[in-house]
């Protein structure tokens, strides 16, 4: 019974020391400025962590560590590897990552192709300083946007082993600064992974509530322009029916109307034909007129020159007669009578008289 007991009791302690071994993470994810700050996200590099422990290389273990952990998450496409920033940093020139401003992480973020880097430092680094107090790390970390310059998310960590076991016991001395740096870098990793992944979620959500609003507005839009459209098809169909009765009274119209232009035209051409007519008989009439005329100019004429020769007859009978020749005078003849003037013609007939 009593090794029993004492069986247990061991047991419970190593469970205890064990189980002083935990993480501590706290991070912050900043609401999105755009609809999609979180979404292009998609390549990311992590820039050489700043050493402030008193470990040697352990910025080197904990870049290691991250790049292969993030690349686990599959949070990103891609995960630029150190070595490459690096070469990166030396051909920009930079060599402290500690404090970067916008322009230089612009710069980093133009010449890498990448929308995200990483860039922190590792605060502590080995055992912790209380007495048999097992190893520590303690890791701060960002995700910057270089485009803007924006923090997305930063982020701290704490890994502790807990009590050495062989310090206690005599059995083992509790977990290496490796695993308790494991320990930390994946927590941190899988944190900032769900934070990622939980503002694209956001951000998809508010994409899609943004279509719908859309679409509801696009469907409300359509709707009342269906509503418009029904009203104007109303007030075209009346205005064609309207239309139609007045096409059909204008040509009722316009039948009658040339129905009276042909009886118009009609009584135009009978009245032109009796004009006509009249016209001849005028004409005629002006014809015997002037038959007429010519006629009692040439009988004026016949009548003026037998007046003439009249006058003259008369002044001839008028004049004495010549002187006899000498020496003896002829006996005088008797004068003979005057002749009588011709009578008058009498006027033609149906001429009136002057």
């Amino acid at each position: 019974m009593r090794s029993r007991v004492k069986w247990v009791g061991v047991l419970v302690v190593l469970v205890l020391a064990s189980g002083c071994s935990y993480v501590t993470v706290r991070d912050s994810a900043m609401p999105s400025r755009t609809k999609d700050q979180y979404t292009r996200v998609k390549r990311v590099a992590i820039l050489p962590l700043e050493n402030y422990s008193d470990q040697k290389d352990a910025e080197k273990t904990v870049d290691s560590l991250l790049t292969t952990y993030l690349r686990e998450t599959e949070v990103f496409d891609q995960v630029e590897d150190t070595r490459f920033v690096r070469d990166t940093m030396k051909k920009l020139k930079i060599t402290n990552t500690d404090i970067l401003d916008k322009e230089v992480v612009k710069k980093l973020g133009d010449e890498m192709n990448v929308q995200g880097v990483l860039y922190g430092k590792v605060l502590y680094y080995g055992p912790g300083k209380a007495k048999d107090a097992g190893s520590q790390v303690t890791i701060d970390l960002s995700l910057v946007e270089p485009s803007s310059g924006t923090v997305l998310w930063t982020g701290n960590v704490s890994s502790y082993g807990g009590l050495t076991v062989g310090k206690v016991f005599g059995v083992t001395e509790g977990k290496l600064d490796i695993e308790v740096a494991r320990d930390a870098v994946k927590k941190l990793a899988g944190t900032m992974a769900d934070e990622v992944e939980d503002a694209r979620n956001k951000e998809k959500k508010g994409i899609l509530a943004a279509l719908k609003k859309e679409q509801d507005q696009e469907q409300a839009r359509l709707e009342k322009l269906k509503a418009e459209t029904g009203k104007l098809q109303g007030e075209i169909d009346k205005a064609k029916s309207e239309a139609k009765a007045i096409t059909d009274n204008a040509a009722k119209s316009a039948e009658q109307v040339k129905a009276d232009l042909e009886l118009q035209k009609a009584a135009l051409e009978a009245e032109k034909t009796k004009t006509q007519a009249a016209q001849q008989e005028i004409d005629q009439d002006k014809l015997k007129v002037e038959v007429e005329r010519k006629k009692i100019e040439e009988e004026k004429k016949a009548l003026e020159e037998a007046r003439k020769k009249a006058e003259e007859a008369q002044k001839k009978a008028a004049e004495p007669p010549p002187a006899a020749p000498s020496p003896a005078p002829a006996p005088a003849a008797p004068s003979p009578a005057p002749e009588a003037a011709p009578p008058a013609a009498a006027p033609p007939a149906g001429t009136p008289s002057q």
